[in-house]
């Protein structure tokens, strides 16, 4: 009689625990908002974005996991989707409030409310066609539409950076084919891209926004042009 023998060798298993948070995922710090930079073993490398140093260069922080939120998207000066209609974010709390300004709306004193929502009451949308309160470029510079006026078919756009001499924007009546949809955000602010994170340097005509690379240069020492 043949008897076989197998002989198995267990080895252990190694488990592997998915991270909370992925590279270039927004995140809200006790130190600001910041993005995730890379993943270790212990901890997440995170670099603000609105924290420069002396040379110009993001802090380098190295946070755990419950050091941090993650957010939608939404850096201060971007325009938001709430329930209260769009509105622009002027801060986000260390406690991951997200304070932000009612664009086509005032108080009954014609003061413009403030504000205080949790992360999920916003929303970063780019949605197709023409809304109230979206932000557009113009052949008169950027604005945004204050009313749609469905039997002329036209839009009432205020300007951002034109003031007449009483200080009030001028009322634009353009057609849709006159406007580009752009996402809220105005020249100098930072926003969020497959590269990283970028400044805006201009806002072309035709929507096209010219950036700069925020936080890794060329081999001339200088920041790539996107």
């Amino acid at each position: 009689i043949l008897q076989a023998f197998i002989s198995l060798t267990l080895r252990p298993l190694t488990l592997y625990i998915m991270p909370a948070f992925k590279i270039y995922d927004l995140v809200n710090t006790v130190y600001g908002t910041g993005y995730v930079a890379a993943i270790r073993e212990t901890d997440y490398v995170v670099l603000l974005t609105h924290w420069k140093l002396a040379q110009g260069q993001s802090p380098t922080l190295y946070l755990e996991e419950k050091a941090m939120s993650l957010i939608p998207g939404a850096l201060p000066g971007t325009v938001v989707k709430t329930t209260y209609g769009p509105a622009q974010l002027t801060k986000v709390r260390a406690d991951n409030v997200h304070i932000a300004r009612p664009i086509n709306w005032k108080l009954a004193n014609n003061t413009t409310a403030t504000l205080y929502l949790q992360p999920e009451a916003i929303e970063l949308t780019h949605t197709k066609g023409f809304n109230e309160g979206d932000e557009v470029m113009t052949v008169y510079g950027q604005g945004y539409i204050q009313a749609k006026r469905e039997e002329q078919g036209d839009l009432v756009v205020l300007l951002r950076n034109w003031a007449l001499a009483q200080g009030q924007s001028p009322t634009c009546y353009l057609q849709p084919a006159a406007c580009v949809k752009i996402p809220g955000f105005r020249i100098g602010a930072e926003a969020k891209t497959v590269w990283g994170l970028v400044r805006i340097l201009s806002i072309r005509r035709d929507g096209t926004h010219v950036c700069e690379a925020v936080h890794w240069n060329l081999a001339d020492g200088k920041p790539p042009k996107l």
